[in-house]
């Protein structure tokens, strides 16, 4: 089952990338393709982030399944 996901570029990403309000912040993640990143749908409700909604509300939203992340070594492992 995919997740929805606001999608971003290397160049979008940066820029949102950082503090928002005290003990938020904007953190895109990218995906095992190299040029995409994503932040999760949830951040244009969240009020935490407020001062981007503006700008979060134009990235495009689509499903990324799973397998489109990068896998993540265990810690410990």
């Amino acid at each position: 089952m995919a997740d929805r996901f606001l999608i971003l570029t290397a160049a979008q990403a940066e820029p949102l990338r950082g503090p928002t309000t005290q003990g938020a912040a904007l953190w895109p993640l990218a995906l095992a393709d190299g040029v995409r990143f994503v932040l999760p749908v949830a951040v244009l409700e969240d009020p935490a982030h407020h001062a981007r909604h503006a700008e979060l509300a134009l990235l495009p939203v689509a499903e990324v399944p799973p397998q489109d992340f990068r896998a993540m070594p265990m810690p410990g492992a």
